[in-house]
């Protein structure tokens, strides 16, 4: 099972394609209440991990940072379906969630996770789900962003946009890393926004 984030609905599987995450599709909020998993069908174009994978493609195409799609399925019955997706492991990555949990220092990894993030909105992506658990470092360090459920590519990504999600991953990092000095906690924040205004300004 995959640790971090989710609703322990991942698993780390290994097949002809290599090593992979296969992530489950599972409702949150009130409407697990109704249905854990199951989504109404509305046609293939609007099952979520079809949308996903073919979002991922697209973020490829543009040259980001994301885990290379390998198969989205999912399953009907009747009315309503029930989905997943594979993707690739990003070998030997941990999550910003884990640095913060337990206080690391890597001012230079929260700087380009920053710049990252830039890139990602000037291409025109708003992320679903922007936070500390979607944030990876490999094993050099380098920043990758995961999990696009419910994301969406405009055509332009406009300021309130970007801003919201920018909060939602400060929200995430505080709460993540509650534990920790707030100073830290601030710290880290400042350094994210300070490479993502660079980037901003260096395109």
């Amino acid at each position: 099972p995959v640790q971090s984030g989710g609703r322990g609905s991942a698993w780390f599987v290994h097949g002809p394609f290599g090593d992979g995450v296969l992530r489950h599709y599972r409702r949150g909020g009130a409407m697990a209440k109704l249905s854990q998993d199951r989504y109404l069908w509305g046609g293939e174009d609007r099952v979520r991990s079809v949308a996903e994978l073919r979002l991922l493609e697209a973020l490829q195409a543009h040259g980001l940072p994301v885990p290379a799609p390998i198969a989205a399925a999912w399953w009907r019955d009747g009315a309503t379906y029930r989905a997943a997706i594979l993707i690739a492991t990003i070998a030997d990555a941990h999550t910003l969630a884990s640095e913060l949990s337990s206080g690391t220092e890597n001012e230079s990894g929260w700087r380009d996770a920053g710049a990252m993030i830039a890139r990602f909105h000037a291409a025109g992506l708003e992320h679903g789900d922007l936070n500390a658990h979607n944030i990876l470092f490999d094993a050099g360090e380098k920043p990758w962003l995961i999990d696009f459920d419910k994301s969406h590519l405009h055509a332009r990504l406009d300021r309130r946009r970007a801003e919201a999600n920018l909060s939602r991953l400060e929200r995430s990092i505080r709460k993540v890393g509650a534990a920790q000095p707030s100073a830290y906690l601030q710290r880290v924040i400042d350094t994210l926004r300070a490479g993502y205004r660079s980037q901003k300004e260096s395109t």
